[in-house]
């Protein structure tokens, strides 16, 4: 492995930033299989029954994002409820029931959900990054207040540590596991762990990106809630650069963005392949007071 070019690192040295690449799926559930079982596709792990493979299909296919995880006993959760136990019919039965919009009947569990690829059978990158940040979530998190997970594939192995925090959906990536302590204390207090961050699931890249470098500069301010509005100087070419204005209590910043084109290589495999693709990617250009 001391040979081993990581695609990881390689889109670390080309630049590619973390913020804008926040997009995730409307729900999640979290089926438990072995992480000694797990193959790709998911759906073909061992021991897997042809229904309930079925069912994660279907699931998949409504836009619920079933991830096989390992860390617990817990049979299956979904937004905060989970079934502690439940044989493979029924919860293949339960997955269908989520596919056409239904919900869990099981017990709430209130605690913050983490999940950490450590799919080693998708990417090298998840295996040796996610494994060694997982084994930090694991040793420092309070199991009274967060569920920790190995995860299979959560998208993005470049990004490796990748972590998805439910129910709020944060993604997060490059998740060092010094900055563990750090990460929890900030879900603890409610607030994105920004160092991480990869950008609000519910904004366009753009926005991401803009609301990222808000919450940036006012780090330690204690800002919880960022408005953006677009300035009303428009650019001449909105494809490749964009500006807002960012609203933090009362203050305001003047946000200036440009689009640029990174080469990066979306898993290991395509470094020996030579495959590596170009992303366009949002970037700060500039933040400005205006008050």
């Amino acid at each position: 492995m001391t040979n081993h070019h990581f695609c990881r690192d390689i889109c670390i040295d080309r630049g590619e930033p973390l913020p804008g690449s926040g997009v995730a799926a409307n729900r999640y559930a979290l089926l438990h299989w072995p992480r000694r079982h797990w193959r790709v596709p998911r759906t073909q792990s061992a021991e897997m029954p042809v229904d309930l493979s079925d069912a994660i299909v279907k699931a998949n296919e409504a836009g619920v994002h079933v991830a096989l995880v390992d860390g617990d006993d817990i049979a299956l959760s979904v937004d905060g409820k989970v079934l502690p136990v439940a044989s493979h019919e029924l919860a293949a039965e339960h997955l269908l029931h989520i596919a056409s919009s239904g919900t869990l009947d099981g017990k709430p569990d209130t605690r913050i959900t983490i999940l950490c690829c450590t799919d080693s059978k998708q990417d090298p990158c998840c295996a040796k990054y996610g494994f060694s940040t997982w084994k930090a979530l694991k040793e420092k998190a309070d199991p009274t207040k967060f569920r920790v997970l190995q995860s299979t594939h959560l998208g993005g192995c470049r990004f490796a540590a990748t972590l998805i925090v439910l129910p709020a959906r944060q993604r997060y990536g490059r998740l060092e596991p010094q900055a563990v302590p750090a990460f929890l204390e900030a879900l603890s207090n409610g607030t994105p762990f920004f160092p991480a961050y990869r950008g609000n699931p519910m904004l366009d890249e753009a926005r991401q990106v803009a609301e990222h470098a808000a919450f940036t500069y006012a780090d330690g301010d204690g800002v919880r809630e960022v408005a953006l509005q677009e300035s009303p100087e428009r650019s001449r070419d909105p494809e490749k650069n964009a500006e807002f204005i960012a609203v933090m209590s009362s203050r305001r910043l003047r946000i200036r963005l440009a689009r640029h084109s990174f080469e990066v290589n979306t898993r290991c495999d395509t470094i020996t392949r030579g495959s590596s693709q170009a992303a366009d990617r949002w970037q700060v250009v500039a933040v400005e007071p205006i008050d």
